[in-house]
């Protein structure tokens, strides 16, 4: 069984395709702020990311990440902000990047996503949350 932190409705919430902003840390401390698209699985938040990209570099250097989901078009405005600690794992696999791409785009332009943005460079990043907050 997949522990979570997450109760059943923010899972569903999560479960969406939404847009996340992921925040790392930068060298000088400062936040470094990007929108993203995620995989919610297994208890953790899956990101795609270029390998050398400053998300990459400030993960490698401080693994502490925030990741804000929400649904700010439709009231009432829920809020899903995950802190956790993102590791860095290989490439995605083809599967994967298509799953995602379809998750976002539906299937039809998930796979014409897919076959015209080939990423070799991309790495994921894996955020186990430690404390979510906002509803």
């Amino acid at each position: 069984m997949t522990k979570t932190i997450l109760d059943e409705r923010q899972q569903r919430f999560v479960a969406k395709p939404r847009i996340a902003t992921l925040a790392t840390v930068r060298a000088d401390g400062s936040p470094h702020i990007t929108p993203v698209w995620f995989r919610y699985q297994d208890g953790n938040f899956v990101v795609s990311v270029d390998r050398g990209s400053v998300k990459h570099r400030n993960v490698e250097r401080d693994p502490r990440v925030e990741l804000c989901i929400d649904d700010r078009e439709r009231p009432p405005f829920h809020t899903v902000i995950v802190r956790g600690r993102a590791t860095i794992e290989g490439a995605p696999s083809a599967e994967w990047r298509l799953a995602l791409a379809v998750h976002y785009l539906g299937e039809e332009m998930g796979r014409r996503y897919v076959e015209t943005r080939d990423n070799p460079d991309a790495v994921l990043l894996r955020i186990q949350p430690e404390r979510i907050v906002g509803w």
